[in-house]
């Protein structure tokens, strides 16, 4: 089944697809032959569950989003202490590859080009001249690593390595200075090939999406089960991403956007919404910070219409559906015949209740109404109890409406208890907004009606007509049945 959030992704994708500005990055000769109109978007939730569109399956190389994961493997190595004493975590409000230390000489933070290959080197023996395999062997646990977050085995680039390898000429100038400098223990020309490798390997959307949900939940992958990184790593690198991520535009897209992220002039984009979600996209035309244009369109229509914020005051509730049940404790409503009261007695089963609780946003409707999907041919009505939630913010009420009309398509039926008006109250809160027409498909929405039908006070209401729904199913109005 399409769900309403891969209507929403697809919608979104064909609103940002419109932008053609930036440019591929041509400094990096094998980054210039890219697809400049590839587009790719994933989103995977706290319980691993993948949300593709576009160019979801196409690879690309990693480039600067590999920062924050060896930053991540060098926390977890040598401790915050060491890290920090030779790493800041300042924002530099510089371009990625300017030649930025502090008044100690430290690499102002792991974002930046001179810290990334600062932290590179970290992972190599402090002597001065390297083996080739000893390079070799901890590319490979750094690529164990990358792996482990992404829940599969990522593979190198050999031609973007090389290119990268060739033109290189400011990054071996950053790594010489930091040299000039003292703080660097090892072979720079190690560090430098070890850097170049990180940003070579290849990804997809999927891949990142899946590396920003293991960050979101502590470390752990929720698609393997494997726990990577320590939840004070995860804290601190989503610390660091949030604050310096997108370089000399962090201010602007923490204000507008509010999601720690990471770029790479590869064309991708990793954003995270810490212990919900990860997000995956590819464009590869850039702006003048080197940050997907296509890409930062995307993540903030997302933030924006979803309500991702990191600062959304909403109270967020992890568990969104309390309860499930059918309707067999529930005994059958009096006015019905006794021919339909039979028939009732014997279809308890086809109604499913679903109790909701906290305040509902989209990470919560996500997984309540995937829910109803996985069961949709359990039932003959699902009835959503949100008596317990305090809020509906516009996109969460959206979904659930559409879900209705979706069971409609079907010849099913889908009900609501909200004694409190909640349902309501977002409606005529929201009456101006544009994220219902937004969301989804327009032929989503046909027949909307602001009455909000089969949206009850009580249960009792919601029984009584879910029991008329399946006599009349069972019966029609040829045969007799006249109710509601």
């Amino acid at each position: 089944m399409t769900t309403h959030v891969d209507g929403y992704l697809r919608h979104i994708m064909g609103v940002c697809s419109a932008d053609s500005s930036g440019a591929v990055a041509d400094y990096i000769p094998e980054l210039a032959c890219v697809d400049p109109d590839g587009y790719g978007l994933s989103m995977c939730v706290h319980d691993g569950n993948v949300y593709s569109q576009g160019d979801s399956g196409v690879t690309f190389t990693i480039q600067s989003i590999s920062k924050p994961l060896t930053y991540a493997l060098v926390l977890s190595r040598l401790g915050p202490a060491q890290v920090d004493a030779r790493i800041g975590v300042e924002p530099s409000g510089e371009a990625f590859n300017e030649i930025s230390v502090d008044a100690e000489r430290r690499p102002r933070n792991p974002m930046i080009n001179a810290g990334a290959i600062m932290a590179a080197s970290l992972l190599l023996p402090p002597v001065r001249e390297v083996a080739a395999s000893t390079v070799d062997s901890v590319f490979g646990e750094l690529v164990e690593f990358y792996s482990g977050c992404a829940g599969r085995y990522l593979e190198l680039d050999e031609d973007v390595y090389r290119s990268e390898a060739q033109t290189g000429a400011r990054n071996r100038a950053i790594a010489y200075m930091l040299d000039s400098f003292g703080v660097v223990d090892t072979d720079p020309e190690s560090a430098l090939d070890l850097y170049y490798r990180q940003c070579s390997l290849r990804v997809t959307t999927d891949d990142l999406s899946v590396i920003g949900a293991t960050i979101a939940n502590g470390g752990l992958n929720p698609r393997t089960g494997r726990q990577i990184m320590t939840q004070e790593v995860a804290q601190r690198v989503l610390s660091v991403m949030t604050t310096c991520g997108m370089y000399d535009g962090a201010g602007d897209w923490v204000t507008s956007v509010g999601l720690p992220a990471k770029s790479g002039v590869g064309g991708g984009i990793l954003a995270v919404l810490p212990g919900q979600l990860g997000i995956g996209v590819y464009s590869p035309r850039l702006d003048r910070h080197g940050n997907s244009v296509r890409g930062i369109d995307t993540c903030r229509h997302l933030s924006t219409d979803l309500g991702l914020h990191m600062f959304n005051l909403t109270r967020e509730s992890r568990v969104t559906i309390r309860a499930t049940y059918d309707i067999g404790e529930f005994e059958v409503g009096e006015d019905w015949t006794e021919r339909e009261r039979s028939y009732l007695r014997t279809s308890r089963d086809r109604v499913r209740v679903y109790e909701l609780q906290g305040d509902l946003t989209f990470s919560g409707a996500e997984a309540a109404m995937r829910r109803l999907e996985d069961d949709i041919d359990r039932y003959d009505v699902a009835i959503v109890d949100i008596s317990r939630i305090g809020i509906v913010d516009p996109v969460a009420r959206t979904m659930v409406l559409t879900f209705k009309h979706t069971l409609d398509d079907r010849g099913q039926r889908g009900m609501v208890v909200d004694p409190d008006g909640v349902m309501r109250a977002s409606v005529d809160r929201h009456r101006n907004d544009r994220v219902i027409p937004d969301i989804v498909a327009p032929e989503a929405l046909r027949g909307f009606d602001p009455t909000l039908p089969h949206v009850h006070a009580t249960m009792a209401e919601a029984l009584t007509d879910a029991e008329a729904f399946l006599l009349k199913q069972r019966y029609g109005p040829d045969d007799g049945f006249d109710g509601v």
